[in-house]
């Protein structure tokens, strides 16, 4: 099967190429690192934050800088694993704006999919990877005034959907297709599909809507610049299917699950704020003890960071309570 997504850059070809085969990490495709030459016959190994190979590469077609056409394999899970080779085609020409990007693929499942689905969000990222001005849109800001912490309500519904449409990941575009959706899925995605952002946005939008969703927005200004998910850890099928949580342990337990926060509102405490007001509704449900899940090391970057810095739940009163391979536990008693 065949694919294609394209998008229109405001800078010079040349500066576009140079992001294609740069040698350091790609913040705009998917944090991963690659290792390897950029040349005909090159084999290029694509490694995650925590030197996993997610992906290998071989250069099958080069023209320097309008084209680059590598056969590839994802690795990321077994599925993809099990999957033939994939072809992708970067095609870059020069229009009066800057560049046109045009990627493609063939592709079978599930890798056609996943490339419909995300791929727009691939170029949307290499945009801000070579465009300052967009860059420049998403800087922190100095001052942000004051912060209101909201509940998830149906009729904020759509201020969550205006979120995630719109302003959670425009730093990152790979994982706009997500809305929050993770936290409450009981398979993973290998035994689920990919699932697409008009997926995810549907189930999650519905259970705002039937109150089977319990989530707080940061408002500022009028508009939504953070989001946490939390709640009962026992509802949160996703979280306890990530960590292999047994329900009979978790009886009376609550967990903050994911924290969002737009870029230019980061470091001003928003998360912290999410946080004291999630802990807070929690007690007040009942809860004896809530639980966080921050990494063990390493990756430091907002995405890394989603579950919540380790840093801020020691502020906030947590302890560390069980080490897992990639996460630690933390505990606080209410």
């Amino acid at each position: 099967m065949k694919g294609s997504h394209s998008i229109d850059i405001a800078a010079a070809p040349e500066v576009v190429w140079g992001e294609l085969v740069a040698p350091g990490p790609r913040h705009w495709y998917f944090n991963l690192l690659p290792e390897g030459d950029f040349t005909p016959g090159g084999h290029i190994r694509w490694l995650g934050s925590r030197g996993d190979l997610a992906e290998e590469s071989d250069v099958i077609d080069m023209d320097s800088p309008r084209r680059l056409a590598l056969r590839t394999r994802f690795l990321f899970a077994p599925s993809f694993a099990a999957a033939p080779p994939h072809e992708m085609t970067w095609e870059v020409s020069r229009i009066e704006a800057g560049s046109r990007v045009q990627m493609s693929w063939v592709a079978e499942d599930p890798v056609h999919p996943l490339m419909e689905s995300q791929g727009f969000a691939l170029l949307e990222g290499l945009r801000l990877a070579t465009d300052p001005v967009a860059r420049a849109e998403l800087e922190r800001l100095p001052e942000i005034g004051d912060v209101e912490i909201v509940e998830v309500t149906p009729d904020r519904l759509s201020t969550y959907q205006h979120f995630f449409d719109d302003i959670a990941f425009r730093d990152f575009p790979a994982w706009q297709d997500c809305y929050c959706m993770e936290t409450h899925l009981a398979e993973s995605e290998e035994e689920a599909g990919v699932r697409t952002a008009a997926e995810n946005r549907r189930d999650m939008s519905e259970g705002i809507e039937q109150r089977k969703v319990t989530a707080l927005l940061a408002m500022a200004g009028g508009e939504p610049v953070g989001w946490c998910n939390y709640g009962e850890t026992t509802h949160l099928a996703g979280v306890m299917r990530r960590f292999n949580l047994d329900a009979a342990s978790q009886e009376g337990v609550g967990s903050v699950a994911c924290f969002v926060i737009a870029s230019p509102y980061r470091g001003h405490g928003v998360a912290s704020q999410l946080l004291d007001a999630a802990i807070d509704r929690l007690r007040e449900r009942g809860v004896r003890q809530v639980e966080a899940y921050p990494p063990r090391r390493g990756d430091d970057t907002p995405q890394g960071n989603y579950r919540g810095p380790m840093e801020m739940y020691l502020r906030a009163g947590f302890e560390p309570y069980r080490e897992l391979e990639r996460n630690v536990v933390m505990r606080k008693k209410l």
